[in-house]
């Protein structure tokens, strides 16, 4: 009988497709999360849900260990940047104990720092955006006429919390705003020109040095709708160079294992350029699964010295929608274009959702498991609204102290030629 599973960190559409994919195959499955704002899953394909309670990272790490050892798991996965960094700098204590499904820690942290990928991408002669390191106010304002806008920031860390994945910024003022607002800004972000084309993701489980599976999707819509994470997405053959690039990538960071390398590809132009490397399952992992490529099982042969049976080919075509994601490109949507829509009420008709998106495959909706697509949906509907409602009620004391303010200065004059 397999010993179980234990999935580290909790992102829905990547911790459950990971779940699925190995209880299908008969293997127990446990997820340990470590944030109290995780969403607890409840789902027929995960056994227990635990939730390291210590704060990080040490003692967290400890709970892990004894959590590892009482229950003896077999293997070790991360869902997450956090997971997997967590990992990499506990390594020693860590694989000893179980199977870790991830490189060793130096390779590991050569994709969660964004500028130490790039120098690796430059080595292989990938094109990467054009970068800027500026740390503060004073050396934003002295490159300011080399800035190329618009600019993209994005964590320079990726296993570090940020409230944004990205964020734009079309203009110098808008920019320098967000330094003034934070000085610390420029230390946790890389800035980057923004790169025109579809967004391509190239994903490879990568064994002894060689690619043993490869698939690509393409981003068909993206949460936010200027750029971001995929909300709509669709499998493709794999497009030769693209794939070439990815491995090229993947084999000087030396990595073993499943990665994702993200590209902007501007198809007319036959042109690429690196947006990041996931070095774990990525969000549209439910895609590949649809599509009866299936990583995680594969990983798992792999780690206990059995051959998988890959599809020679696969299905292009299958459309993928993160629902969770998808709420929230549409509210974007909507409160950008409520001020446009008495001008020009075509609009609307423009935030209705397609036929062919309410009919993609979703990431996390499953007939026979329901349950965590609904929480993850309502969740997100929750905050969205409660998010409004704050805005809304913000607004109204900012505006009724307006109102205060110009009756006091109003009446400040009367009471002025009074006392005269």
């Amino acid at each position: 009988m397999n010993r179980p599973v234990l999935i580290l960190g909790v992102e829905p559409r990547i911790t459950l497709a990971i779940a699925r994919s190995l209880n299908r195959h008969g293997i127990g499955v446990d997820v340990a999360s470590l944030s109290v704002s995780d969403l607890r899953l409840h789902s027929r394909a995960i056994d227990d849900f635990v939730r390291l309670r210590g704060p990080l990272p040490a003692s967290a790490v400890d709970e892990l260990v004894r959590l590892i050892a009482q229950r003896r798991y077999d293997m070790l996965i991360p869902a997450t940047d956090a997971a997997l960094a967590l990992i990499g700098e506990n390594e020693t204590n860590l694989r000893g104990l179980v199977r870790l499904a991830c490189p060793r820690a130096e390779v590991v942290q050569r994709v969660l720092n964004k500028s130490v990928t790039i120098d690796f991408a430059r080595r292989a002669g990938i094109r990467v955006p054009e970068s800027y390191a500026i740390s503060d106010s004073c050396q934003l304002e002295a490159l300011a006429a080399q800035l190329r806008f618009p600019i993209v920031a994005k964590p320079s860390h990726k296993s570090k919390e940020t409230d944004f994945k990205v964020r734009y910024f079309q203009n110098y003022e808008k920019l320098s705003q967000a330094f003034r607002d934070d000085s610390h800004f420029g230390q946790k972000v890389l800035l980057q020109e923004f790169v025109r084309g579809d967004g391509v993701g190239i994903e490879m489980l990568i064994h002894n040095g060689e690619p043993l599976v490869t698939f690509q999707h393409r981003r068909l819509k993206e949460v936010p709708a200027n750029g971001g994470a995929a909300a709509v997405a669709v499998s493709e053959p794999v497009d030769s160079m693209l794939a070439e690039q990815a491995f090229a990538l993947l084999r000087v960071l030396e990595w073993e294992g499943v990665a994702m390398v993200e590209f902007r590809f501007d198809r007319q132009a036959k042109r690429s350029a690196l947006m990041e490397v996931n070095g774990r399952y990525w969000g549209t992992l439910a895609l590949p699964l649809r599509a009866g490529v299936d990583f995680p099982w594969y990983q798992w042969q792999l780690a206990h010295g059995q051959r998988p049976d890959v599809p020679a080919d696969y299905p292009a075509g299958v459309r993928w929608r993160w629902t969770a994601g998808y709420l929230r490109r549409w509210h974007g949507l909507l409160l950008s274009s409520l001020p446009k829509v008495l001008r020009r009420p075509v609009t609307l008709k423009e935030l209705l959702p397609s036929v062919t998106d309410l009919s993609s495959a979703d990431a996390v909706w499953r007939w026979d498991d329901p349950w965590p697509a609904v929480e993850e949906s309502f969740r997100q509907a929750a905050h969205l609204i409660g998010g409004d409602a704050a805005s809304a009620l913000r607004k109204m004391g900012i505006q009724r102290r307006k109102g205060i303010e110009r009756a006091r200065s109003t009446i400040q004059p009367e009471r002025s030629d009074l006392e005269a």
